[in-house]
């Protein structure tokens, strides 16, 4: 699996939580499971850490997409770090499968939870996103990082998209249920979209 069926996956229980607990309950669920994967993720970084500060946060990155997918560029500043990113796999996805009213829930939450589930006191600033409608994506972590140290780094830490999608479901089924009706429905869509993609969830 990549970026693709991850994006398409996450957009899917949205949509179909939406349509199934209706909007005001439907997006506080999308809320709480979003934040739930994005501490798992966190946490799991944090442990595989050797500091815990913010260079091993940027070291420590569990998932690394395929050549051109995304544009990203990381600028190391005195008192803060900032990632510009101007093309996004997992907006494109959205967008190219008509998907932006649910998807972007993904931007709203996710990287805020991974950095609460690594370190609760540092602070990252979403300051735009394409999912909101902006043209980039910019991210502002209120402290500084060391670029030598992160540049030539080896993450020794990337997990297949099998398994984010795997844990994402099954943050998704702790928050709402094993059993809840917004699930099949939007596995069944997402076989869809793949017929001969072997799902292990």
């Amino acid at each position: 699996m990549e970026i693709l069926h991850h994006a398409l996956l996450y957009a899917l229980l949205c949509k179909n939580i939406l349509q199934v607990h209706g909007e005001e309950e439907g997006k506080q669920l999308i809320e709480a499971f979003t934040k739930e994967y994005g501490r798992c993720r966190g946490r799991r970084m944090r442990k595989n850490s050797e500091t815990g500060d913010l260079n091993d946060y940027f070291i420590n990155g569990e998932w690394k997409g395929r050549q051109g997918e995304n544009i990203s560029k990381l600028s190391f500043e005195k008192d803060k770090t900032v990632s510009v990113v101007t093309k996004c796999a997992w907006y494109d996805t959205w967008k190219d499968y008509g998907l932006l009213d649910y998807g972007p829930y993904y931007c709203k939450y996710i990287d805020e939870a991974i950095v609460e589930g690594f370190d609760p006191n540092l602070v990252l600033n979403v300051k735009e996103a394409l999912g909101r409608g902006d043209a980039r994506c910019v991210f502002e972590w209120l402290q500084a990082a060391d670029e030598e140290k992160v540049s030539s780094a080896e993450r020794r830490h990337i997990l297949p998209f099998d398994f984010h999608c795997k844990e994402m479901l099954e943050c998704a089924k702790k928050i709402l249920s094993e059993n809840d009706p917004s699930l099949d429905p939007a596995l069944k869509q997402f076989k869809g979209y793949f017929p001969d993609t072997e799902i292990s969830f």
